[in-house]
């Protein structure tokens, strides 16, 4: 059977594209292409993403067998294949090690900071798959619940995961989850976060059809009225704190 240059080339290309940026590292992560005649081109087992040519590519059907028997997929075609089943508009799927959005994969935080407006539109929150071990079947399952609603999923533990209508569309998605996961670590490592209100969060939340996002997408960590007014209490209790600690070390020294 054959395979469209173009398809190759795509592939390719965004192995290339992830590999540059660190994503794809040593023989970890797999992408995969969904095309024509329910036929899917994926990444070879155990090779060096930076490192892979045309040839390498492994075209197979979608119980993840090989039409050549001397090319072996990836081990974690299962994931993918789970993400076409239940997304049939789904055509391309990305599978890597970003660092930043690794290390909430594998941390009991959440990455679902309302901190840019961008991402409050774009991503939202991000779930986090149950712990699973890979090329298994518990793969596919963990992340089956979380499939529909969502175009980016963490695998606990493991690494990050992201689809969409083309292979430009997955790559972009992984881009944005790593952005979105280094900005939230080094302002959660630095508590100097500074969430958005809710009221504006609901208000960008509106805008994702108009900016051609799927309007179900999980929201970011809204909070309550009451956790703001809290927040803004706790902020001036600080601002009078240090004006009186500057006012009596005025004193101190006036007073020599």
């Amino acid at each position: 059977m054959q395979v469209g240059y173009q398809a190759k080339r795509d592939l390719i290309n965004a192995c290339q594209i992830l590999y540059r940026q660190g994503y794809l590292t040593s023989m970890d992560g797999n992408l995969s292409l969904r095309l024509e005649e329910d036929t899917i081109l994926t990444t070879p087992t155990g090779r060096n993403k930076g490192w892979i040519r045309e040839e390498d590519l492994v075209l197979c059907d979608l119980r993840g067998n090989s039409f050549d028997k001397s090319k072996r997929p990836s081990t974690e075609l299962k994931m993918h294949l789970k993400v076409y089943e239940q997304r049939p508009e789904v055509k391309a799927v990305v599978h890597c090690h970003p660092v930043f959005a690794t290390v909430y994969a594998a941390s009991d935080r959440n990455l679902d900071g309302c901190y840019l407006t961008e991402s409050i539109v774009a991503i939202g929150s991000v779930p986090k798959a149950d712990l699973a071990v890979p090329s298994t079947e518990e793969i596919p399952n963990s992340i089956a619940p979380l499939i529909d609603q969502n175009d980016m999923i963490l695998l606990a533990n493991h690494g990050a995961l992201a689809y969409g209508v083309d292979l430009e569309t997955a790559v972009s998605r992984i881009e944005a989850l790593e952005h979105f996961a280094k900005l939230s670590y080094h302002l959660e490592l630095a508590n100097m976060q500074s969430e958005v209100d809710t009221t504006t969060v609901d208000r960008l939340e509106n805008l994702r059809d108009l900016y051609g996002f799927r309007e179900n997408l999980n929201s970011c960590r809204k909070k309550s009225s009451n956790e703001d007014h809290s927040d803004k209490s706790h902020r001036n209790s600080l601002g009078q704190n240090e004006i009186s600690e500057i006012t009596a070390l005025i004193l101190k020294e006036l007073k020599k």
